[in-house]
């Protein structure tokens, strides 16, 4: 009666309050992945120049400084938009294997009760052939 009253306690919490512990977990790595990664504030700032390297314009005007004001702050956001581009995509890849795994690791949560009663009974098969 003691072991009844175990199994069924204990099929109530894998299939109950063990579902949002395991949501929880799986919500701290997405939050990781996405921290991690600082997606939003790449996203924000994507064309922003690469650490904030920019030329000053002089007070008079020059064509020579107004040149290089505007190649080295094209150059600048260029590389940003690329470094950036690249560490984004790194991260999104990343964000979508996550997803990928929690809901696999939902589907063998769901599944392990049955596999472990299915493995036992072919374990005690395995002694009486």
């Amino acid at each position: 009666m003691l072991f009844a009253a175990i199994i069924r306690d204990y099929f109530v919490w894998h299939y109950t309050k063990a579902w949002f512990l395991l949501w929880g977990v799986w919500r701290n790595f997405l939050w990781f992945v996405i921290h991690f990664f600082s997606l939003p504030q790449l996203m924000r700032s994507w064309f922003a120049p690469f650490k904030r390297i920019t030329e000053d314009r002089g007070d008079k005007f020059d064509l020579e400084d107004l040149a290089s004001y505007v190649i080295i702050g094209f150059l600048s956001r260029v590389v940003g938009a690329v470094a950036r581009t690249l560490i984004i995509i790194v991260g999104l890849i990343t964000l979508v294997l996550t997803i990928a795994g929690g809901f696999a690791t939902y589907l063998v949560w769901a599944l392990v009760p049955f596999i472990i009663i299915g493995l036992l009974g072919m374990s005690i098969s395995l002694f009486l052939i």
